[in-house]
């Protein structure tokens, strides 16, 4: 509203409070062109990575639960080593002990190196048996950084798994 003084005229003064509202279209654009960044970095970064044959796993969950309690009765002592040597590169020892301290051997002694974040890099190998209950062998990788060792073992007396984070230089 204005009024006329004279010739000129004047502006009323603003009621307080007039950036109230306002401050609400701030306050949820703010909000919306966060979510929107928010929105856009989750799809952007998602690898597609998801358990293969979900449903078969839960249905044989019990099994494994069962495998599990086997494997710990059979006591075996599994030491697994990895080292990572040079840029992408490692050596997987692992060596077998029965829980009476007896060497295990001609075991079946496979490896995988799956990586956590991303698909296509996995690698599985069988590893050789060098004597003294010790398995090792070489490994390069496609990339460096963190890696899931997983270790199946398949012996006459029982079979052994176990999985463990590794880290490559």
């Amino acid at each position: 509203m204005t009024s006329t003084t004279g010739n000129r005229p004047t502006r009323m003064p603003r009621q307080p409070g007039w950036y109230i509202p306002w401050l609400f279209v701030a306050f949820f654009g703010v909000v919306i062109a966060v979510n929107g960044v928010m929105l856009h970095f989750a799809f952007s970064s998602w690898t597609g990575v998801e358990t293969e044959g979900h449903f078969m796993k839960g249905l044989n969950y019990n099994d494994d639960l069962a495998g599990a309690r086997a494997q710990a009765e059979r006591g075996w002592k599994v030491d697994t080593e990895f080292t990572s040597t040079e840029p992408r590169k490692a050596l997987v020892a692992l060596t077998l002990h029965d829980k009476f301290g007896n060497l295990l051997k001609d075991a079946t002694v496979t490896i995988s190196l799956i990586r956590p974040t991303s698909q296509g890099h996995d690698l599985s190998m069988e590893l050789p048996y060098l004597g003294e209950g010790r398995y090792a062998a070489p490994v390069e990788v496609a990339l460096e950084g963190q890696w899931d060792l997983r270790v199946v073992i398949q012996h006459a007396t029982g079979d052994y798994q176990s999985q463990k984070r590794v880290w490559v230089q």
